[in-house]
């Protein structure tokens, strides 16, 4: 057996999830735009906990161009994300004053590194949450490719342990692209299942990306109510 590719950090998939809901908003938008422009009116289902956004607002970026969390585009660097696991509890669970629609509702929009820095984006990625101050920020390739638990982002399982009690803040490491990002940049739209498909198919039926949909059950948690 040969050892697996290992892809130039270039090359690395990058993942944001929205809610169905929010799909007609960002087609007519043309873009993915930052939580502080998308609470705007463009964000019609927020899957986010209240606590959790306003602290991701208030948290600044130490590198160029600063500012906040709240002023970027967050992407993931592997699907099943911590934050998706807690959605999908939240549902499972009933949990008052949370979203409690679950994660199989969400779409995701997946591009690349490569795309957004040959786009000439403006970005900064971090090595874990970006809401949490012990994270490290950067916005450069080649410390990325350093900070980055690339291992930990193909795992199946990324709870704490004894032995390593900070995997789930790594294994929310981020690629945040300041503002705004052309729908342009998207490669593919993620559903959970062929339902969703149908309907997301239909929101961008006279779009590029309307093409562009594939199914991926295994990025979802898909927990049902106890």
């Amino acid at each position: 057996m040969t050892d697996a590719v290992v892809p130039a950090t270039v090359d690395r998939w990058l993942y944001h999830f929205t809610h169905v809901d929010n799909v007609t908003a960002i087609r007519d938008a043309g873009c993915l735009s930052c939580d502080v422009v998308a609470r705007r009116g463009m964000t019609r289902s927020e899957v986010g906990a209240a606590d959790i956004k306003e602290a991701r607002r208030q948290r600044t970026i130490p590198v160029p161009p600063a500012g906040h969390v709240g002023d970027y585009v967050p992407f993931y660097f592997a699907p099943r994300s911590p934050m998706m696991y807690r959605i999908a509890c939240d549902h499972r669970d009933s949990v008052p004053g949370r979203y409690q629609g679950g994660d199989l509702p969400l779409v995701y929009l997946v591009t690349t590194v490569k795309a957004v820095v040959e786009a000439g984006l403006t970005w900064v990625a971090t090595d874990g949450n970006a809401a949490t101050a012990t994270s490290e920020f950067t916005s450069d390739l080649n410390d990325m490719a350093r900070m980055v638990d690339w291992e930990l982002m193909g795992a199946e399982r990324w709870n704490n342990t004894p032995e390593d009690p900070d995997r789930q803040r790594r294994r929310q490491a981020e690629f945040l692209v300041h503002r705004s990002l052309p729908l342009t940049l998207v490669r593919w739209v993620g559903v959970h299942n062929n339902q969703v498909r149908s309907q997301v198919g239909k929101l961008l039926m006279d779009h590029a990306l309307g093409e562009r949909i594939v199914v991926r059950p295994h990025w979802y948690y898909g927990f049902g109510r106890r």
